[in-house]
């Protein structure tokens, strides 16, 4: 129950941070705001989220109380307070605020749901994790798709529905006592490192260029349906579609991996995404084409989840800033890289940038080779 609620807590604050890229035409419609000054504010939101994880896992790795989490949920509601910004000129300052107060929430919540995560050692860690994971592909899903329901039919001023959320988050937390895991100290300086136990930064390495082309896919996919002629609602339904795949695969990969091994199997995962992707991108201008982005879900966030499920037990950093570096700094980079990408897309045009994802998913799945590679030129002979 209390890995169910984790997961219902992930499902929320994901839920907000979807909420921006489905509704940025009406946005840029509303403040008068060019791609360029909209997609800045969809990355000061996301780069400020996986930021904020990284002093986040350090300053409470001693701490079990979900405190964090808590004042994580109150922050990231205010993204649903666009509507009560004046739509004048010097508004774009304010949306800017309004962005870091919320991606700051959602950065607080996310390391500690994964320590919480940790403490269920009666569960595989692929599956546990895929739990979490998955809620929090549904929100991602499942808030774009909201988000746009709620602006088509009533404005800006639908998003207020959703501030209640943080209110069932706090009390279900509170009431199921939920704590969260520290990682028990060692009187060893330097251990040997264990059996099937993978160095931390490489992992890292190998997650930054997938989550680049995923968050491409998912910051620009709806700008470049909108411009397509589909309305608010299809490009947030594309959106839930891709989280979905996501959320299905993560099961079916994560049952895989647990007998298969969780390396193996994100590498494979990584090079199916290319031809679902590179058969979406010709047909984008399709609406049947939906069904190849759901495929495309399906293995790119499977072999993310995979990826954390890897740093969980890798050797490095302790558990909290494995976490933050993970969840959080992996998707920092990947905004710091998509700044530029937003430039050449207002220049080039927003399919051109969404040609150039599949390159991050091939270079992802070259680093695993590398690792498994690597790791058997270490491993001794039986």
């Amino acid at each position: 129950m209390q890995l169910l609620v984790l997961a219902g807590v992930h499902f929320l604050v994901d839920m907000f941070a979807s909420i921006l890229p489905p509704i940025l035409p009406a946005v840029q419609a509303e403040f008068a705001l060019s791609l360029s000054l909209g997609g800045i504010v969809l990355v000061v939101m996301t780069l400020t989220s996986n930021c904020v994880q990284l002093p986040t896992g350090h300053l409470r790795a001693e701490k079990t109380r979900p405190l964090f989490m808590h004042l994580g949920m109150i922050l990231a509601a205010s993204i649903c307070l666009l509507a009560a910004l004046p739509s004048q000129n010097g508004v774009f300052p304010a949306l800017v605020c309004l962005a870091v107060v919320s991606g700051c929430g959602i950065g607080l919540v996310h390391p500690e749901g994964l320590r919480a995560v940790h403490l269920f050692d009666k569960i595989p860690p692929a599956i546990s994790t895929a739990v979490f994971m998955t809620g929090g592909f549904l929100g991602y899903a499942g808030g774009g798709a909201i988000a746009a329901y709620l602006v088509s039919r009533f404005g800006l001023r639908g998003l207020y529905l959703l501030m209640l959320c943080p209110v069932f988050s706090i009390l279900t937390v509170g009431a199921l006592k939920i704590r969260l895991a520290v990682e028990p100290k060692t009187t060893d300086p330097d251990p040997p490192p264990a059996r099937g136990r993978l160095n931390f930064w490489p992992l890292m390495a190998m997650a930054v260029p997938a989550a680049v082309s995923t968050t491409i896919v998912a910051l620009l996919l709806p700008t470049r349906l909108n411009e397509l002629g589909f309305g608010l609602t299809f490009g947030g339904f594309s959106t839930m579609m891709f989280g979905l795949g996501g959320a299905l695969g993560s099961f079916i990969w994560g049952c895989i991996a647990h007998k298969k091994g969780e390396l193996l199997c994100s590498i494979i995962a990584l090079f199916l995404v290319l031809p679902f992707l590179a058969a979406y991108l010709v047909l984008i201008d399709n609406p049947v084409a939906l069904y190849l982005l759901f495929g495309t879900g399906f293995c790119a966030f499977s072999a993310y989840i995979l990826m954390v499920t890897l740093a969980r037990h890798a050797i490095g950093p302790n558990l909290g800033r494995r976490m933050a570096f993970m969840v959080g700094g992996t998707w920092a980079a990947a905004n710091l890289i998509f700044l530029p990408l937003l430039l050449a897309a207002e220049h080039f045009g927003t399919q051109f940038v969404l040609n150039l994802s599949p390159a991050g998913y091939f270079l992802s799945a070259a680093v695993g080779l590398y690792i498994i590679r690597k790791t058997r030129r270490r491993t001794p002979a039986q």
